[in-house]
């Protein structure tokens, strides 16, 4: 008779808890082996056995949620939103090495479509009242209007948070600073990113 280790229960319900945050959405199995290193056939027999104690609701090979209201209450209308540090020139803004961690945030504030948190990094938008290390709450998308903050990938490789302008006379863009100390950023052309739309700072 196999022994059940009820460390590896907990070890499991850890697993489907943080993949859960990360993607939004309950994980798969390979997922789950995958994060705890656990083979296959190993994770198939947990889960079977939580399955029959009422912890998972898994059958036929396939992971559909944990069966308590721990995840389905108390993260419903929650979303995981990946933590963006400094990005590395010509990178976009959400690859894999640029991401340094996850905040949860209702759905609520949030609206449709994805996001992204940006680290702020220097004094360039300072009088838009984004501050050196405050969080900005990016919505990603290709598209902007005249005025809007965006996060835009430069023809010359450089990332940069400012606000867009286009100069149609001379076929430029401006990525403009809110902060008298800092000149336009002009170019040829841009990738935008995304739209920065809110800032999570602390109170001073």
């Amino acid at each position: 008779m196999r022994v059940r280790n009820k460390d590896k229960y907990a070890e499991i319900e850890k697993a489907i808890d943080e993949l859960f945050f990360e993607t939004g959405r309950p994980p798969s199995t390979r997922e789950i082996g995958d994060r705890i290193g656990m083979p296959k056939g190993t994770l198939a027999r947990y889960m079977g056995w939580m399955r029959e104690e009422g912890v998972i609701d898994y059958a036929d090979g396939k992971y559909r949620g944990v069966s308590t209201d721990k995840i389905s209450k108390a993260k419903s209308g929650v979303k995981s939103i990946p933590v963006v540090g400094t990005i590395a020139c010509g990178t976009p803004a959400l690859a894999e090495e640029n991401i340094d961690s996850y905040i949860s945030i209702s759905t609520e504030l949030l609206g449709r479509g994805n996001f992204f948190f940006l680290k702020a990094s220097g004094d360039s938008m300072i009088d838009a009242g984004i501050d050196d290390g405050d969080l900005v709450l990016v919505k990603e998308q290709q598209e902007a209007h005249e005025g809007e903050i965006v996060v835009a990938l430069t023809d010359e490789g450089e990332n940069t948070l400012k606000r867009f302008y286009r100069d149609p006379k001379k076929r430029k863009v401006i990525l403009r600073p809110e902060n008298q100390k800092h000149e336009d950023i002009i170019v040829s052309d841009c990738r935008i990113q995304g739209i920065a739309i809110k800032v999570l700072k602390d109170l001073r």
